[in-house]
């Protein structure tokens, strides 16, 4: 069952064929040998869709009967040995590179993928700053953003892209496929969770954007590193940060000073650490504080 989330503006669009989308682009296509040192390794996740991982964030790779779907892009370099990867995996053109956020081990070769044939989605907060470091500030051709919502029909399978707030940036894109009961949930999961502040991250909003996530309807979710976890594990997870940022709260309130909140806070919350540089500190200390003036 597809969940209708209660989204006040909602973006629906619908991609029956995306081979349109760059007139005069031709698919590129490496050559078919893989390069058995390339740093990738390819695993499967669930019939009809793989992970890549290695050189930046975990790709996936998505089937249809008419294309290709690939969520996240690697490290800048990368752009032959994942498409070898891909095509090894079966011959077909990719249809649409989906970025769950724009750092460089996600977005480093969306220029590339762009220049050669596939559209690149990513989520509207961020585009202008991908704009600047990839294409000159100048949107090209197929290249494509959404708000709340974007949902990709093509060959017999769906991929909803869905935007809940502010976590790891601004702009954090999840992609869920229905079908398969799979999320992919970028740097939403990670052993550390670090906003970037610069991006429009928030360690407050982090927790309520998972438990969005979490009102799908999945059973994996696939984390921008590591292997794929259960939807258990990602519960375990929010309430952790959940637990965090409460007792974030409590000290802040208790008026702890800043230089010594982040030890404390590791020390109340088991299994989760936060490593904040000074920048970082400043601006997590500052969001939680104004979150508990707002709270009054």
């Amino acid at each position: 069952m597809i969940v209708h989330l209660p989204i006040r503006r909602t973006i629906a669009v619908v991609l029956l064929l995306l081979t349109g989308a760059v007139a005069g682009y031709a698919q590129y296509f490496p050559p078919t040998k893989v390069n058995p040192n390339d740093g990738l390794q390819r695993d499967i996740v669930k019939t009809g869709l793989y992970i890549f991982a290695g050189k930046g964030s975990n790709s996936l790779l998505r089937l249809s009967a008419n294309g290709l779907i690939v969520v996240d892009g690697k490290l800048p370099g990368s752009y032959d040995d994942l498409v070898a990867r891909v095509e090894h995996v079966v011959r077909q053109p990719i249809r649409v590179l989906i970025l769950t956020d724009i750092s460089e081990d996600s977005a480093g070769n969306a220029a590339t993928f762009l220049k050669n044939g596939t559209p690149v989605i990513v989520q509207q907060n961020l585009a202008p700053k991908l704009l600047a470091l990839q294409f000159q500030g100048t949107k090209p051709p197929g290249f494509e953003t959404f708000d709340r919502e974007y949902t990709i029909k093509m060959g017999g399978i769906e991929a909803r892209l869905m935007h809940f707030g502010n976590a790891y940036t601004n702009g954090d894109t999840v992609v869920y496929f229905p079908n398969l009961k799979v999320v992919s949930v970028g740097k939403l999961f990670t052993s550390s969770p670090v906003p970037d502040y610069s991006a429009g991250g928030s360690l407050v909003g982090w927790g309520p954007v998972l438990d969005e996530v979490l009102k799908l309807d999945f059973d994996t979710a696939v984390p921008a590193n590591g292997q794929p976890i259960t939807k258990a594990e990602l519960q375990a997870y929010k309430d952790k940060i959940d637990s965090l940022v409460a007792n974030a709260k409590a000290l802040v309130q208790k008026g702890v000073p800043k230089q010594k909140i982040l030890a404390m806070l590791n020390n109340q919350t088991p299994g989760l650490q936060i490593n904040l540089g000074p920048e970082q500190l400043d601006h997590f200390y500052s969001e939680v504080s104004a979150s508990q003036v707002a709270s009054r």
